[in-house]
C-alpha cells in the first residue's frame, strides 16, 4: 500500500480560502494551479468515481476504486471504497458536521481487510482520492511534501476525451498533474516519489450532481454503535476464512434482487421450487468470469435437464457486464446485482468471485468457490 497520509477533510469556509486571482488562460504551472483551485471552490457539488494505484518498490500495485458524492457548499463527504477484485464496496466513508464516520460493510467483516487495505488510507480516500485532495485542499498529501515550483508541461492533452493542461510538478521523482480545460478539475495524477508510485485517474465525473437523495449519515440500527477504529484494527487481524461465512447447506437461502441485462428486476424466488445452479462473478475480473463459463458450458451437457442456471454479475452499470457477457459468450440469464437493498453478493456474504451456489427450493444446498466441485452438482 501507498504510504498514504490521514487527510483531514473540510468545511465550507476552508474551501472558499483559494487564490484572489488566477489568469483566464494560465501562463505557467504555477498559474495552472491556482486557476484550478479558484475554479473548483466556485462548484457546488461533485459527483465521482476514481481509480486509484498505488506501488511501493517491487511490491503488487494496490487497486482501488472510490465513488464519492461532495457538497461543497456544505463541506459534506460521503465515500465508497472497494478494492479491485471485490464483488461490492466494503467501506462507507462520511464526513458531516465536522465528524468523520467509518462504517464497515457485510456483518461487520472484511475479508483479507489487513492485508489489503489500512485504516490510514480509508480516511485518506475520504475525500474521494487524492485528485480531489488536489482539487480542494491543495496538492495530494503523498506528493505535496516533496514538489517544487510547478511548471507548464503540455496544454492540449487529452484524458479519456476531455482536453486537459499537462502541469509538472518536480520533486524528489517526477510528478504530473492534468487539469480539466474545461472545469478546472484535475483528471489525473501520475507521480513517482522515492519508491512510491502513485497514478489516479477520474473515471465518472458529474459537476451538477442532484444531491437531494444522499444521505450524508450514517445510520445505526437501535443498541448498536459506529465502528471502533481500535477495535476493528484488533478484529481485523484474526479474521475467520470467507468461507466461514457463507450460508450453510441446509439452511434457507436469502432472498435477493437485481437487474438484468433489459433492466427487469429478477428475484431469486423466482426459482421457488427448483434446482438452480448460481455464479457469481465480478466482471473486473476475467479469471471468474471465464469460470462462470465452463461451469455454464458443462450445464448444457448436464444430465440433471431440469436445473436452472443464473449468473449473478458484480456491479451497477451493465456495459461492463455485457462486455464480459459478450467476451465468454455467456448465454443463460445475468442478474446485475447493483445497488439494490437485497444485493446478492451482499446476502450470501460473497466477497471475491467466483463463487458458486446450489440451490433447492429457496434452500442451499451447497456453496464452493472450487469449479471442479461445482460441476459434480451437475450430474
Amino acid at each position: 500500500m501507498a504510504a498514504c497520509r490521514v487527510v483531514p477533510c473540510w468545511s465550507a469556509p476552508l474551501l472558499l480560502l483559494v487564490t484572489a486571482f488566477a489568469p483566464s488562460a494560465p501562463r505557467d504551472g504555477e498559474s495552472a494551479l491556482a486557476s484550478m483551485k479558484e475554479r473548483t471552490a466556485k462548484l457546488e457539488r461533485v459527483h465521482l468515481l476514481v481509480r486509484n494505484e498505488t506501488q511501493i518498490g517491487d511490491a503488487a500495485a494496490t487497486v482501488r476504486y472510490l465513488e464519492s458524492v461532495i457538497d461543497v457548499r456544505a463541506g459534506q463527504v460521503r465515500t465508497l471504497v472497494r478494492d479491485f477484485g471485490r464483488a461490492t464496496p466494503h467501506l462507507l466513508c462520511v464526513y458531516a458536521d465536522g465528524v468523520l464516520r467509518v462504517k464497515q460493510l457485510e456483518c461487520g467483516q472484511v475479508a483479507e481487510q489487513l492485508r489489503t487495505f489500512s485504516l490510514a488510507d480509508a480516511l485518506s480516500v475520504t475525500t474521494a482520492g487524492e485528485l480531489a485532495v488536489a482539487a480542494f485542499a491543495g496538492l495530494p498529501p503523498s506528493v505535496g511534501g516533496a514538489i517544487g515550483k510547478a511548471s507548464l508541461a503540455e496544454v492540449g492533452e487529452t484524458v479519456a476525451g476531455v482536453g486537459c493542461t499537462r502541469v509538472g510538478l518536480p520533486a524528489k521523482g517526477s510528478a504530473d498533474l492534468w487539469i480539466g480545460d474545461g472545469d478546472g478539475f484535475p483528471r489525473r495524477l501520475r507521480a513517482q516519489i522515492g519508491s512510491l508510485r502513485l497514478e489516479e485517474e477520474v473515471i465518472e465525473i458529474d459537476l451538477a450532481s442532484d444531491l437531494r437523495r444522499v444521505d450524508f449519515s450514517i445510520v445505526v440500527p437501535q443498541g448498536r454503535r459506529l465502528l471502533d477504529l481500535a477495535q476493528a484494527r484488533r478484529d481485523w487481524a484474526a479474521l475467520s476464512p470467507e468461507a466461514d461465512r457463507w450460508p450453510k447447506p441446509g439452511e434457507d437461502s436469502p432472498d435477493f434482487a437485481g437487474a438484468d441485462l433489459d433492466g427487469a428486476v429478477r428475484l431469486l424466488s423466482e426459482t421457488s421450487e427448483r434446482d438452480v445452479v448460481l455464479a457469481f462473478w465480478n466482471p473486473e475480473v476475467s479469471a471468474s468470469v471465464d469460470q462462470a463459463g465452463t461451469l455454464e458450458a458443462a450445464w448444457r451437457e448436464r444430465t440433471r435437464k431440469e436445473l436452472l442456471f443464473w449468473h449473478v454479475a458484480a456491479g451497477r452499470g451493465a456495459a461492463t457486464v455485457r462486455a464480459a457477457v459478450a467476451r465468454s459468450s455467456l448465454r443463460e440469464t445475468v442478474v446485475i446485482a447493483g445497488e439494490h437493498a437485497q444485493n446478492a453478493f451482499q446476502q450470501f456474504s460473497i466477497w471475491r468471485c467466483p463463487v458458486f451456489v446450489h440451490i433447492t427450493d429457496m434452500q442451499v444446498v451447497a456453496i464452493s468457490d472450487d469449479l471442479a466441485v461445482a460441476k459434480r452438482w451437475l450430474r
